[in-house]
């Protein structure tokens, strides 16, 4: 049974854990607003799936899953990254509660792991609270990634999901349970930099499989649905993380042999073993994981454009 709670319960539980949580997402690699103004606390929003290019992102203030004209928006840069500002009377409205932010991704946006470009092969949308308090002055930094989404369809209503030490805690066990590492989520970190970390590793092949696999919402409306049911299929996330501990492992072995192993390799390894399960799946017999072709990649520059985009501007690629 889900316990909800009443608008002033739930700002007092969020004053307090805001205090605890100082701010918030923790520090990151040097995203900074151009102009910052008083009257507004900035927060720099990082996607990874791997990173995605071009997503739109939104503050849902009422929290009605749509953006409507008076909220925050931008679109994430080749870091995955958007920087937006919430005015501090917005944050006065709110009684400093956790902001709710909504991302989607069209089907072929840019997903970039470990620095090689992929595609989406469906749209995608994710979402995760983010714990503001308007006295911060140097702003905020959350990572949205397919856990956080699943962990608002989880605790969404639960004391759990208004609470920052709380949330960060059930974020964690579920995305152990899906096979990333803890560790990682619960340190909320770019775990996109590193492919020979362990630990980054895991998680980057844990929220691909999570994606490829069709686990998320593709439109806001489908989050609100998924939301109010308030469950996720706990035996596709066990097979999500059987299939993680494979590609890891997989990728792990060919890198002691191979010291210039890339993103490119991890691509091609996630699409071999997710094709062998897929034909197991129906029925056929599994072919060796040689008879796949390796796909070319497009790497990402070395210099990320970013920049801060609200209201009604377009980025360069359509988003939805």
């Amino acid at each position: 049974m889900k316990f909800k709670l009443g608008s002033t319960a739930a700002a007092v539980i969020a004053a307090v854990s805001l205090s605890l949580a100082g701010c918030g997402g923790g520090g990151h690699h040097g995203h900074h607003h151009d102009d910052p103004e008083e009257d507004s606390v900035y927060v720099d929003i990082q996607v990874i799936d791997g990173y995605l290019k071009d997503a739109r992102v939104f503050i849902d203030l009422n929290r009605n899953f749509e953006w409507d004209p008076q909220e925050p928006r931008g679109y994430t840069d080749y870091e995955g990254i958007a920087h937006l500002d919430v005015r501090k009377e917005e944050l006065d409205k709110h009684g400093d509660t956790p902001l709710q932010v909504i991302v989607t991704a069209s089907k072929g946006t840019s997903d970039y792991v470990y620095g090689v470009k992929d595609t989406l092969n469906s749209q995608v949308t994710m979402s995760r609270n983010i714990f503001v308090n308007r006295d911060m002055h140097d702003g905020v930094w959350y990572v949205i990634s397919p856990f956080s989404v699943l962990n608002d369809i989880s605790i969404y209503g639960t004391r759990e999901y208004y609470d920052y030490d709380s949330y960060q805690g059930k974020l964690a066990d579920l995305a152990g349970t899906a096979g990333a590492s803890e560790k990682v989520i619960f340190d909320n970190k770019d775990y996109n930099l590193n492919i020979r970390d362990e630990n980054d590793l895991r998680t980057v092949v844990a929220g691909e499989v999570l994606t490829r696999r069709g686990l998320l919402p593709e439109t806001p409306e489908d989050l609100e649905k998924m939301i109010k049911a308030g469950s996720t299929d706990s035996a596709e996330i066990e097979k999500c993380r059987e299939l993680t501990g494979e590609i890891t492992d997989y990728a792990l072995e060919d890198m002691k042999d191979n010291p210039k192993y890339s993103g490119n390799d991890l691509l091609d390894t996630i699409d071999e073993v997710l094709k062998k399960n897929a034909r197991t799946e129906e029925g056929d017999t599994p072919k060796d994981n040689s008879d796949t072709p390796a796909g070319d990649k497009e790497t990402a520059p070395e210099t990320p454009s970013a920049g801060t985009q609200t209201g009604d501007e377009t980025p360069d690629t359509p988003s939805v």
